[in-house]
């Protein structure tokens, strides 16, 4: 199943102001991504990469198609959600549906969006949130967004204009660390270069499940280059002939940025 991150935070926190701005990163069509389904409070994004576009300019294919993040826009909690207070059934019943946990915290100031609890008080609105969350039994990987006026760096929290969308690319990549994830690539002959989520440490049979069920059924052996390797030396047949492109077995744990191709059998 597809992973996802849970955006949550008490509310007027611009929990869905952020979600909003996440949605003009939509992939305009979901169909290249198996078990991925739009409502109205699901978001696939496209995860900012510049190796990407790196190899488009190398291998000038037809089509680039990015790795995505799925994020979803859950109900605002308020204090004793866990007892069923405001939407708080709803909110746990969503969450526990997702992998990770994006939770944003108010820092802007804004006169005609009042705060739930009348101040701004982004260390007391995350404890509410957290002990919500505890009491709930969720536990999961958390990231902190700070949702400011003006955008700063933060010694804790990821800091995001949400209305403005400054800081939104950073969070995207952030949320995709955050799910354990890593990317390979894929070259198409000149129609596409791909982008794979994978977890951290799958294997090459793993990964070639990722891109079809018949290559994992008939895998015989991987061919692989570095992102880096591959640029450097300025395409595939040239990265061969320098001797940079490695055959591994199915065992073999595909790397953050290795450039695949998967040779396998009827």
């Amino acid at each position: 199943m597809s992973l996802s991150v849970g955006i949550v935070g008490l509310p007027n926190s611009g929990k869905s102001t952020l979600f909003n701005t996440l949605l003009q990163k939509q992939v305009a069509n979901v169909a290249p991504y198996p078990f991925t389904t739009i409502e109205p409070n699901v978001g696939i994004v496209e995860v900012p990469d510049e190796r990407l576009k790196k190899l488009g300019k190398l291998i000038k294919p037809e089509k680039l198609t990015p790795a995505v993040v799925q994020f979803i826009d859950i109900a605002g909690l308020v204090k004793d959600a866990h007892k069923g207070e405001g939407l708080g059934n709803q909110f746990l019943a969503k969450i526990r549906e997702c992998d990770a946990i994006i939770h944003i915290l108010r820092s802007f100031k804004d006169e005609s969006v009042g705060h739930y609890y009348g101040s701004i008080d982004a260390q007391r609105d995350k404890e509410i949130v957290d002990i919500e969350l505890e009491l709930g039994g969720i536990k999961k990987p958390t990231l902190y967004v700070l949702n400011q006026d003006t955008v700063e760096p933060q010694e804790d929290y990821l800091a995001v204009n949400a209305k403005m969308g400054e800081g939104v690319d950073e969070l995207i990549k952030a949320a995709y660390k955050l799910l354990n994830l890593v990317t390979f690539y894929t070259v198409k002959g000149g129609q596409e270069v791909r982008a794979w989520s994978i977890l951290k440490g799958s294997t090459a049979l793993e990964s070639a499940a990722k891109v079809h069920a018949d290559m994992a059924k008939g895998f015989i052996k991987a061919e692989v280059v570095g992102f880096e390797d591959l640029v450097s030396a300025g395409g595939w047949p040239q990265a061969k002939g320098k001797g940079k492109i490695r055959l591994e077995g199915r065992d073999y744990q595909v790397q953050d940025g290795d450039v695949v191709e998967f040779k396998f059998g009827s």
